[in-house]
């Protein structure tokens, strides 16, 4: 039996994913315990996974969670600044802490979510196996495919892949001081020295949660990078209150904006004002950013809660209207729901360009929503029988991946083997 320690951010839309993959190595007879910044999640304790406190006095438990929330109150390049700032705290608090933390529990192998960066130097620093899960929509960079902030889709033209480029660079250039850290730290500790972000992950087992066919096409690909599709509970989510006797039989649209970038009353109220001229039920959830309350009277009465149970909603959804966060498009997907797409920062646009690019809906970036273009979309939608039937494709793509039992198993089979230190 081994002892997994899991590091990843302590943010839903990573944590869900790995409760899963968590989970599924536990029913495979292995301990498991979470390294996580902030506040102690109820959902990892609920699942009855030990947690330990990772930011100490670097990072401040109310320091990350005052950063979080801001991250709510952010769009666009100004959200993905701050991601970035949180990220190199994060990488501090890791890289200090994390080491001892993670022997002193016995731990004796790493899952670390991709976007936590410093994760890997921890795990070589002790000599121990890790393995790389993307719980995010995939951060490895190629010439031929848009970095994941970009809405832009992949063309062949060689001013396509210049662009390409350049907006590599650039992002490389906003994760310098972060590199800068784990590099300085790696002399210090004798330990090969990574010259890109993308040396921080294994080099051994990479996995994603995408299905194959929620992925641009791919040429540069590590040997060792795995598509598994969703990682999911074999139970579910945890049950969520919710009036379903207030569904009155009408197509129903459920729109979620998730639970950080959430804060976007004035979407909310569009998204009512555009559903209200459509012989629909819209139901909004709008997460721990925003009471429901506070949108006061919306137009077409939609059922507005703060959490919905969202995979059950989708399944009686003829369309979902989402921020393009992961998770919700892959619940979409499993289930074969097209979609309308409103991106609001980080890899969001990347997202929604891959919901356009299989055609399993449209994509209307946040800042050019107005009522009237939602609701043409929203029509095209519904009306153009193509979305579904490649939201379709997408899910038998997902129902093929093996999800977080086969990740769990190949994080198994790997064992000791999946490590080597970077080189």
């Amino acid at each position: 039996m081994a002892h997994i320690g899991i590091i990843s951010p302590n943010a839903s839309g990573h944590l869900n994913p790995m409760i899963a993959l968590a989970d599924a190595i536990r029913s495979r007879g292995h301990s498991i315990t979470f390294f996580l910044l902030g506040a102690q999640p109820l959902s990892v304790s609920a699942a009855g996974f030990e947690v330990v406190q990772l930011g100490g006095s670097i990072f401040p438990v109310d320091e990350y969670q005052t950063g979080i929330q801001r991250l709510g109150t952010l769009s666009g390049r100004a959200a993905l600044s701050h991601t970035t700032n949180l990220i190199a705290r994060a990488t501090e608090a890791i890289l200090e802490m994390g080491p001892s933390l993670v022997q002193n529990s016995g731990v004796t192998a790493l899952v670390v979510d991709q976007s936590s960066f410093a994760g890997g130097t921890a795990a070589d620093h002790l000599g121990l196996p890790f393995a790389t899960v993307c719980n995010a929509l995939m951060l490895n960079s190629e010439p031929g495919i848009p970095p994941f902030f970009s809405s832009r889709q992949p063309r062949n033209q060689w001013w396509s892949r210049l662009q390409n480029r350049i907006e590599w660079a650039g992002l490389n250039r906003l994760y310098a001081p972060i590199m800068k850290q784990i590099q300085e730290y790696r002399r210090r500790q004798s330990l090969n020295v990574p010259a890109q972000i993308a040396d921080t992950w294994s080099n051994r087992l990479q996995i994603s949660q995408q299905p194959v066919a929620f992925e641009f096409p791919r040429q540069e690909l590590p040997k060792q990078f795995r598509f598994v599709g969703p990682l999911r509970r074999p139970d579910g989510q945890a049950p969520v209150p919710f009036p379903w006797d207030q569904l009155d039989g009408r197509p129903l649209i459920y729109a979620s904006l998730g639970t950080l970038q959430n804060r976007a009353a004035a979407t909310f109220r569009m998204i009512a004002e555009a559903c209200a001229e459509l012989d629909v039920q819209l139901v909004m959830s709008t997460g721990r950013g925003l009471a429901p309350d506070k949108l006061g009277k919306l137009p077409g009465h939609p059922i507005i809660v703060a959490y919905a149970p969202q995979v059950e909603l989708i399944q009686k959804s003829t369309l979902v209207i989402t921020h393009a966060g992961l998770n919700t498009v892959l619940d979409a997907l499993s289930v074969g729901v097209p979609m309308v797409a409103i991106p609001i920062t980080n890899e969001q646009p990347g997202i929604a360009a891959r919901v356009a690019w299989t055609g399993a809906g449209e994509a209307l970036p946040a800042k050019r929503v107005t009522p009237d273009r939602l609701r043409s979309l929203i029509r095209r939608v519904q009306k153009e029988p193509s979305y579904r039937a490649a939201a379709e494709r997408v899910r038998r793509s997902i129902q093929s991946g093996g999800g977080a039992p086969l990740a769990a198993e190949i994080i198994e089979k790997i064992g000791e083997t999946f490590y080597s230190p970077i080189s």
